[in-house]
């Protein structure tokens, strides 16, 4: 094995002596192994590669025309439609926002008037100012005893239960019946 040299921090270069290829031993081919038969003629290589330069012409790179998708384009559109409608919703929230606020300001000023007005009302009926304005404008009197009346009702109820006519059988029933869809399809 040949001697490694080594770098210039103390360790072994192990890529001083670079080879291309594969170092593996091929034991197919006829100088590393004589004794090898190749009936197929697979091991034998040609010495040197004869190597063609092709040459290439550079072309001159054409300008694609770009153009946009129409999907792109209704996909814009649609987010577009989307996107104003949103804000036109926004808009009607804020608006329906304010006219609740109105409306509920609106509802503690007439809860207010509500409470004010129920004590005015219950205030109005005080009935010894209505007792005096009856005797004194308007000329009512208390009434004596002379005028009062009782009604006896200790007379007992009655009631009088109505039964079905009798003589309705089952042909007159069907007959009522017949009468009674015929009517209903003439009207």
């Amino acid at each position: 094995m040949a001697a490694q040299k080594k770098n210039r921090y103390g360790g072994y270069d192990y890529g001083a002596g670079a080879v291309d290829g594969s170092l593996a031993y091929d034991f197919n081919h006829p100088a590393l192994n004589p004794e090898y038969d190749d009936p197929f003629g697979i091991g034998a290589q040609p010495e040197q590669a004869e190597w063609t330069a092709v040459r290439t012409r550079s072309v001159a790179r054409q300008r694609t025309k770009q153009s946009i998708a129409p999907v792109t384009v209704l996909g814009f559109a649609i987010a577009a439609v989307l996107l104003v409608t949103s804000i036109l919703a926004r808009v009607q929230l804020v608006e329906l926002s304010a006219t609740a606020a109105e409306l509920e300001t609106q509802l503690s000023e007439l809860t207010t008037e509500q409470t004010r007005l129920q004590i005015e009302y219950e205030s109005a009926y005080n009935l010894t100012e209505i007792e005096e304005y009856a005797t004194s404008v308007l000329g009512m009197q208390k009434p004596t005893a002379d005028q009062i009346y009782y009604i006896d009702t200790s007379a007992a109820d009655k009631a009088v239960v109505i039964g079905e006519p009798e003589g309705d059988g089952l042909i007159e029933r069907i007959e009522n019946f017949i009468a009674g869809i015929g009517a209903y399809f003439r009207g």
